[in-house]
């Protein structure tokens, strides 16, 4: 069978509710969520359009709403309605002009007949689509053999569910040609599906600053986290000003220390080692990027391993490889910790990792293995790259290539994960093209807003963490 037994059984009692509708109420409900689509027809702007004007439509069989009158509401409010046609291996759009214009096609669904004028799929501006069943972030059952959701996974305008409310369910998995919608309007409500789909990695990483704030109150701890910056790179001022008001925020102390961009790297090192020796300070991070004069890897590990809240001296990437992940790098262990926190599984899911530098593939890698989880590591001079990131059902990326990761570089449904940050323009981007993957994703990391701000949570836990590593107060592996 084409559907898992979760959809298979979930399908089959949301038939059975559906067939215990009366007509009366089926048909005053339809026309409550009819007149909810009509009201959305007008308030929608896709593709740069004021309104959408070429509407296309899937036609619903007997357990679905009703689609005969928005058709007809439709086609008075002067729009121009669409609707697929089988015709043998693949679904052609076509325009009806009135009701007369269907006949019984594929499936025993209403479908144009074959005078009617072919339309290219690309001029529709919004697709509405009936099911059988949905959630609350798009996936949905239908009624076939995915055959109309394959054409959908080419399709890139925006999607409308029509459903009942009891036919929202907390959540369906999804099989590889399923379509998730943008929005699902019921009786009761019009879901944004594309809202759920986001990560919300700094709500997530204000909860776990709250509770660290709460631990150290309630344990006294005193901490002190010392940043040492070079130069004025504005990016790198940015992100340093954000841990100084998340330090003051927790109740830790907070120093931040300033070379220029021609610091010598011996006056680096001794700074270095002058705040090693330092009982007040138990955190030290040095703001990276370094000027070029600079060996990075000999002034990383020149912090004492006991203070190294980065993660990134050679004595703590070896206890991360052991398992030890009390003072693991941030941007990893805060990419871990926003799966936990969404319920995400990893041990059945193909994951693939792209890119594999010091701060976020490479430590990553690790932790994965540490939790026994197979993975692919690629980057962006791997030649067969799509090949690799289209079969990954989670896609971890941190490359720093302004969206590097296309619409068609992933698999439908995949769970994504950006840490990737750059500048396109003006705008601040990820890895991965946003806007034109977030309708074919599970979920997905926004930047910014997503792994960026648990990044300094994750750091500030290390702090915390350094203060006694032997207690472990907060984090570990299975933090």
């Amino acid at each position: 069978m084409y559907m898992n037994s979760m959809k298979e059984n979930i399908r089959k009692e949301l038939i059975e509710k559906r067939k215990q509708l009366t007509d009366q109420f089926v048909n005053n409900i339809s026309k409550i969520i009819m007149g909810k689509v009509l009201k959305k027809l007008e308030s929608l702007e896709i593709g740069g359009k004021e309104k959408c004007e070429n509407i296309g439509l899937y036609f619903a069989k007997d357990n679905e709403v009703l689609t005969k009158y928005l058709i007809l509401e439709i086609l008075n409010l002067g729009k121009r309605v669409f609707l697929p046609k089988m015709s043998e291996d693949h679904i052609e759009f076509r325009e009806i002009k009135s009701l007369d214009d269907l006949e019984t096609g594929s499936f025993d669904i209403l479908e144009p007949n074959i005078d009617c004028r072919i339309i290219n799929p690309n001029e529709i501006d919004l697709l509405i689509i009936p099911c059988v069943g949905v959630d609350k972030h798009g996936n949905r059952i239908g009624r076939g053999k995915g055959c109309y959701d394959k054409f959908l996974s080419d399709f890139g305008g925006m999607v409308v569910c029509l459903a009942y409310d009891f036919q929202v369910v907390d959540r369906i998995k999804t099989d590889e040609f399923d379509k998730s919608v943008d929005f699902v309007v019921t009786e009761k409500s019009v879901v944004n599906c594309i809202m759920s789909k986001i990560i919300d990695g700094k709500g997530i990483a204000n909860e776990i600053l709250d509770e660290l704030r709460k631990q150290v109150e309630g344990m006294g701890i005193k901490a002190k986290l010392c940043v040492i910056l070079v130069g004025n790179n504005p990016g790198s001022e940015a992100y340093v000003k954000n841990k100084q008001k998340k330090c003051k925020f927790v109740g830790i102390d907070f120093e931040l220390i300033r070379f220029s961009d021609n610091v010598s790297e011996d006056n680096f090192v001794s700074k270095i080692k002058e705040l090693n020796n330092d009982s007040s300070v138990t955190g030290i991070l040095v703001q990276l990027p370094l000027p070029k004069h600079i060996n990075v890897d000999n002034l990383i590990n020149s912090i004492d391993p006991d203070k190294d809240v980065d993660g990134l001296t050679k004595v703590n990437m070896e206890k991360l490889a052991q398992g030890d992940e009390t003072l693991a790098c941030a941007t990893p262990k805060g990419i871990i910790r926003l799966l936990d926190k969404n319920e995400v599984s990893l041990g059945d899911k193909k994951i693939v990792v792209v890119g594999y530098g010091r701060l976020v593939g490479k430590p990553l890698t690790l932790m994965l293995k540490n939790r026994g989880f197979e993975f692919e590591v690629c980057d962006e001079f791997t030649k067969d790259i799509k090949d690799k990131t289209k079969q990954a059902h989670v896609l971890i990326t941190g490359t720093g290539v302004p969206h590097l990761i296309k619409k068609d570089y992933l698999k439908q449904g995949v769970i994504v994960i950006d840490a990737g940050i750059s500048k396109l323009g003006n705008k601040i981007v990820g890895d991965v093209d946003f806007e034109n993957v977030k309708q074919k994703v599970e979920l997905i990391t926004p930047v910014p807003g997503g792994v960026g701000p648990m990044t300094v949570a994750m750091l500030i836990e290390n702090v915390i963490n350094a203060v006694s590593k032997d207690s472990k107060i907060i984090g570990g592996k299975n933090g």
